[in-house]
Protein backbone atom coordinates (compact mmCIF):
# COMPACT_ATOMS: atom_id res chain seq x y z
CA UNK A 1 0.00 0.00 0.00
CA UNK A 2 1.30 3.45 -1.24
CA UNK A 3 1.48 6.08 2.00
CA UNK A 4 0.03 9.52 2.22
CA UNK A 5 3.02 11.56 2.02
CA UNK A 6 3.87 9.06 -1.03
CA UNK A 7 0.87 9.64 -3.10
CA UNK A 8 0.73 13.57 -2.73
CA UNK A 9 4.24 13.74 -3.78
CA UNK A 10 2.53 12.01 -7.16
CA UNK A 11 0.33 15.06 -7.65
CA UNK A 12 3.62 16.47 -9.25
CA UNK A 13 2.84 14.35 -12.42
CA UNK A 14 0.54 17.09 -13.23
CA UNK A 15 3.58 18.98 -13.78
CA UNK A 16 4.36 18.01 -17.29
CA UNK A 17 1.34 18.81 -18.55
CA UNK A 18 0.72 22.62 -17.31
CA UNK A 19 4.45 23.27 -18.48
CA UNK A 20 3.55 21.81 -22.03
CA UNK A 21 0.09 23.80 -22.09
CA UNK A 22 2.27 26.89 -20.88
CA UNK A 23 4.88 26.80 -23.69
CA UNK A 24 2.21 25.70 -26.68
CA UNK A 25 -0.55 28.01 -25.87
CA UNK A 26 -0.03 31.33 -23.54
CA UNK A 27 2.31 32.36 -20.11
CA UNK A 28 -0.55 33.12 -17.92
CA UNK A 29 -0.74 29.78 -17.72
CA UNK A 30 2.06 29.49 -15.59
CA UNK A 31 -0.11 30.40 -12.63
CA UNK A 32 -1.42 26.79 -12.61
CA UNK A 33 2.31 25.20 -12.30
CA UNK A 34 2.98 27.61 -9.22
CA UNK A 35 -1.11 26.13 -8.20
CA UNK A 36 0.07 22.26 -8.74
CA UNK A 37 3.56 22.67 -6.23
CA UNK A 38 1.62 24.75 -3.60
CA UNK A 39 -1.14 21.84 -3.58
CA UNK A 40 1.48 19.50 -3.59
CA UNK A 41 3.81 20.80 -0.91
CA UNK A 42 -0.05 21.40 1.34
CA UNK A 43 -0.85 17.64 0.59
CA UNK A 44 2.88 16.64 1.75
CA UNK A 45 3.13 18.50 4.54
CA UNK A 46 -0.54 17.85 6.10
CA UNK A 47 0.17 14.20 5.80
CA UNK A 48 3.55 14.58 7.63
CA UNK A 49 4.07 13.31 10.88
CA UNK A 50 3.37 14.97 13.91
CA UNK A 51 5.57 15.04 16.72
CA UNK A 52 3.99 14.38 20.25
CA UNK A 53 5.63 16.04 23.26
CA UNK A 54 2.62 16.30 25.50
CA UNK A 55 1.86 14.47 28.43
CA UNK A 56 -1.81 13.95 28.53
CA UNK A 57 -2.61 11.94 31.82
CA UNK A 58 -0.48 15.12 33.46
CA UNK A 59 -3.26 17.52 34.17
CA UNK A 60 -5.66 15.20 35.39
Amino acid sequence: MISPRTASLLSLGALPAVIYYTIATDLIIAISAVNVLIISAALYLAFSPIADDHDHTAHA
